[in-house]
């Protein structure tokens, strides 16, 4: 008989519950059972996908949600070697043929997923091709369950601090100051950018930014006239942390010569045109809604966090128990919280 799980799943855009009828994943050879202990909420692509404006890498409702989840193994199919009872993983993951209906994206919201033991895969003779879950990563146990509900978000910041070339002695202006945008200004910073700029509405995030990231100049969009404060400031790197046409059209004209816009926020499937033609002369457009190397650079970003240059803990703001769901969405969607971390233990 199948055994179920309970999982976090939109049923329909706007519809999104805890459900107790999603088959629990059963470990393939090479695949190792994770007993998911924190899954944090985006409050890009989760969002959207509850409301039903993302577009790529969408599943289909009913969809089981989360992108970044963390938990332990606690079992391994009969051909694992490079995985071991006890070990930690983030981004837990799910067959793509969920059972019962209902496909993923991506998964981790859930009681259990699964991580592949790849290495031995392609040890036995499998193209690469052939090997599932590629995004998937050990972290170690200095780093709690509910803190590694962020670290996906902060390897995805630090990549795009680096694609976006952020370095020395660089001007910056960052529009978006959640958990995304001020993790970005951390690794901008922590790069060498000389200034950063950092707009957004809400005073509290402003706030954080300067004490997390030491931001030079905040602008509040709500209260101050950006315009007046920007005036005559020109930037080597415009980063929409957001994600709307409108700000990169924006953000190129605060640009200095042979800058570069840069899209880090996902673009809602109805705004997903960008006309050029309105982009400043003599500048760089940087598409980066989804991320590029994140999982490359995540020992990286560990061993910042290990040698306490990055705080997890500055990244989140409430923990709820799965059971509470609603309440943590709702604390999301009215932007009261910074980002929630959602656990699933009984």
């Amino acid at each position: 008989m199948m055994e179920m799980m309970k999982a976090v799943a939109v049923l329909n855009a706007g519809d999104v519950r805890v459900v107790n009828d999603v088959p629990k994943p059963v470990p393939g050879d090479y695949e190792a059972l994770i007993r998911v202990h924190a899954c944090g909420i985006c409050s890009g692509t989760d969002q959207q996908i509850i409301a039903g404006t993302l577009e790529n890498g969408f599943g289909g409702f009913p969809t089981v949600l989360g992108h970044e989840g963390a938990g332990e193994v606690v079992s391994i199919g009969p051909k694992v070697r490079h995985i071991h009872l006890g070990e930690r993983f983030i981004h837990p993951n799910l067959h793509t043929d969920v059972g019962n209906g209902y496909s993923k994206t991506h998964g981790s919201m859930a009681q259990f997923g699964l991580v592949c033991d790849r290495q031995a895969m392609r040890e036995d003779g499998f193209d690469e091709s052939e090997i599932p879950f590629p995004k998937q990563h050990a972290f170690p146990d200095s780093i709690s369950y509910v803190d590694a509900g962020v670290l996906l978000s902060l390897a995805e910041c630090h990549s795009a601090a680096k694609n976006f070339g952020a370095g020395p002695g660089m001007e910056i202006l960052i529009y978006g100051a959640g958990p995304m945008g001020i993790a970005l200004a951390l690794f901008c910073k922590l790069r060498g950018a000389k200034t950063i700029v950092q707009i957004d509405g809400v005073a509290d995030r402003l706030e954080q930014a300067t004490r997390v990231a030491g931001v030079d100049q905040t602008v509040n969009f709500s209260i101050d006239d950006k315009n007046r404060l920007l005036a005559g400031r020109y930037f080597d790197l415009v980063i929409d942390a957001v994600g709307s046409t409108s700000i990169l059209y924006e953000g190129s004209g605060r640009l200095k010569s042979g800058g570069k816009v840069c899209s880090l926020g996902v673009l809602k499937k109805d705004d997903r045109i960008v006309d050029t033609a309105r982009l400043q002369c003599n500048t760089s457009l940087h598409m980066l809604n989804f991320p590029y190397g994140e999982y490359k650079i995540m020992d990286e970003t560990i061993a910042l966090i290990e040698s306490s240059r990055v705080d997890p803990k500055d990244f989140y703001s409430h923990v709820f128990p799965y059971t509470q769901l609603d309440e943590a969405l709702r604390m999301v969607r009215e932007r009261k919280a910074l980002k929630v971390i959602l656990t699933f233990t009984d």
